[in-house]
């Protein structure tokens, strides 16, 4: 692969955020509801810009002997990842299972610290934990399609901009919550391979900055 090219897709997870938050600093005003993804653009850019820089410089942390060791950025993008998503689902304010998604997202946290306290280290690739994030953020973009179903009445914007974004995130989770719960088995037995599988998610992660910044322009509006 050419190296110029190969650097742009180690570094895509960086560069394609540069897109919403263009966009977000272009349209200035967005709603309430929207906040929870503008800070997680925001948080994203810094741990995907730590994470590749670390990598990429190969760069050691105190508690790690592994040059370039960059899976805690990971794990705790995928912690907020969640936590900042699960809150734009419940800010949408649909009806249907509206107080188990504020169940679900209290479970996540605190199965999230009892993983990496008692099971898990945080500075190891944690399959199950990235697995249950990518499959949480799935099962609140179906139930979102399911009270879209169920509504008579919707206004038609804020449809339009609010299933913009939950498509994106759907297109993501679909690709990266099978590479998220077998990543860790496939890099001890098919280590080239499966570093070779991560640029599907990198490709999949551009898409789903994509559809943020759709949504940034279609909710200011």
């Amino acid at each position: 692969m050419n190296h110029w090219l190969k650097e742009i897709i180690d570094w895509s997870e960086v560069w394609s955020l540069l897109i919403p938050l263009g966009v977000l600093l272009w349209v200035k005003k967005i709603p309430a509801d929207a906040r929870p993804v503008a800070i997680y653009v925001c948080i994203a850019l810094l741990l995907n810009f730590l994470q590749d820089y670390f990598w990429k410089k190969r760069l050691v942390f105190s508690f790690s002997s592994t040059p370039g060791d960059n899976i805690i950025f990971y794990n705790i993008h995928s912690i907020i990842r969640f936590i900042l998503f699960s809150w734009f689902f419940i800010n949408i304010k649909q009806p249907f299972l509206y107080s188990f998604k504020k169940i679900l997202l209290v479970a996540f946290i605190i199965i999230s610290q009892v993983n990496f306290i008692f099971f898990e280290r945080i500075t190891s690739f944690s399959s199950r934990m990235l697995g249950l994030e990518a499959g949480g953020i799935l099962f609140f973009c179906l139930l979102y399609y399911v009270n879209l179903l169920m509504q008579e009445d919707t206004s038609v914007d804020k449809k339009d901009a609010t299933f913009w974004l939950v498509t994106g995130i759907s297109i993501y989770t679909v690709i990266s919550f099978p590479l998220f719960l077998f990543y860790k088995t496939l890099s001890l037995k098919f280590q080239d391979f499966a570093i070779g599988i991560w640029d599907l998610h990198n490709v999949a992660y551009c898409l789903l900055c994509i559809f943020i910044a759709r949504y940034f322009y279609a909710v200011s509006h």
